[in-house]
């Protein structure tokens, strides 16, 4: 569960200002989030672990420094360090949570049903559309299913959605993972322990990291329907991924027992939809959660849930950083001033490339 699962606030959060105060609220709502899934559902198998944020070259160490100080601006705990076993390569590492996305799924279904919640897989939906004061649902056998409000939150799974004209559009991204045999102990203490989720800041964007003794990594996505099944892995990307994971590993690959895909539906800001559909008022979309959705949905759960039964959200915070989330865009100048920064921090040389620098780091 990313630390940071609003990356775009970063390119607009200046000290004391609204985008500052939601990367920070946000993080410790995800850590929040990790401790009470660790509480009350087991199930979900929420492990503590550190999000590894790698410099592969000066660029990057230069934008690790400038990511650095607005983390220290907004008071998020990190740490910035030589990293030994990668090459000495700069990293910059935040505390958040692992979760096993299935367990959380079935943890989350078990706890609706206590409530009363009725839920019916392997349901095929043929539409959703507005019915007078309400909600139609059609399923593909035929049956009808009427409802004061429909909450659409298929994300990937459908390439069928009437976005209206001028709304935030989302794209269906594909993301293909590779899984190592065992590791061999040498290979293992190379990479250190299991407690940490790595990902490499270069033209690649590579992530991996150790599972049960097996290296987990990803870092190829595509726009292009792979052919075959979801979960197919096309020949030409197979073997890109097992290149990107010698490059990180500085040595033969191991052997690939397993290979997958997935796919997420993201906006070009990655930050959600959510709200009602302004022609359809009750359909609620709550959907594009791009690659950190694990996260984000369960940190918005209750503004979905709100506008659903027409309530007021009770958390304050979470009700701003809702309206945070609404207002965002693509922030040109936030970019042009990350930019800047960047290329001042390379030309003077410092901050993240030397992780002794006591600005660069929050504990």
């Amino acid at each position: 569960m990313s630390p940071l699962p609003a990356p775009i606030w970063l390119l607009t959060a200046r000290k004391g200002n609204a985008a500052a105060w939601a990367l920070a609220t946000l993080n410790e709502k995800v850590r929040a989030l990790g401790r009470t899934l660790r509480r009350q559902h087991p199930q979900s198998e929420a492990t503590e672990t550190r999000l590894e944020l790698q410099a592969t070259g000066p660029f990057t160490r230069a934008g690790l420094g400038q990511i650095a100080r607005i983390l220290d601006d907004a008071r998020i705990d990190h740490d910035v360090r030589l990293d030994a076993s990668c090459d000495g390569h700069c990293a910059l590492s935040l505390p958040s949570f692992t979760v096993n996305p299935f367990g959380l799924v079935r943890a989350l279904a078990a706890e609706a049903e206590r409530r009363g919640a009725l839920i019916c897989e392997h349901t095929r939906v043929a539409s959703v559309v507005q019915d007078g004061a309400g909600a139609r649902v059609t399923l593909s056998s035929g049956g009808v299913i009427t409802a004061r409000t429909a909450v659409i939150c298929t994300n990937a799974y459908t390439d069928a959605l009437s976005l209206p004209q001028g709304a935030r559009r989302a794209k269906v991204i594909r993301n293909y993972m590779l899984a190592t045999a065992p590791l061999d102990a040498a290979m293992r203490r190379r990479l250190g322990d299991e407690r940490r989720f790595v990902v490499e800041l270069n033209k690649s964007y590579v992530f991996f990291r150790l599972h049960q003794g097996r290296m987990v990594y990803g870092g190829i996505e595509s726009f292009t329907e792979a052919g075959g099944s979801d979960f197919a892995v096309p020949d030409k990307i197979r073997q890109g991924l097992e290149a990107l994971m010698r490059a990180s590993l500085g040595t033969a690959s191991p052997a690939i027992e397993h290979a997958w895909s997935g796919r997420y539906h993201s906006t070009l800001t990655e930050m959600p939809i959510i709200g009602r559909h302004p022609r359809a008022p009750a359909i609620v979309m709550n959907v594009g959660y791009g690659g950190t959705g694990v996260a984000l949905t369960q940190v918005f759960s209750e503004r979905a849930a709100a506008l659903a039964l027409g309530q007021t959200q009770t958390d304050p915070d979470a009700a701003r950083l809702g309206q945070i989330l609404h207002e965002t865009r693509l922030p040109i100048a936030g970019l042009m001033s990350f930019g800047c920064g960047v290329a001042r921090q390379l030309l003077l040389g410092g901050g993240a490339t030397d992780p002794r620098s006591q600005s660069s780091s929050v504990h």
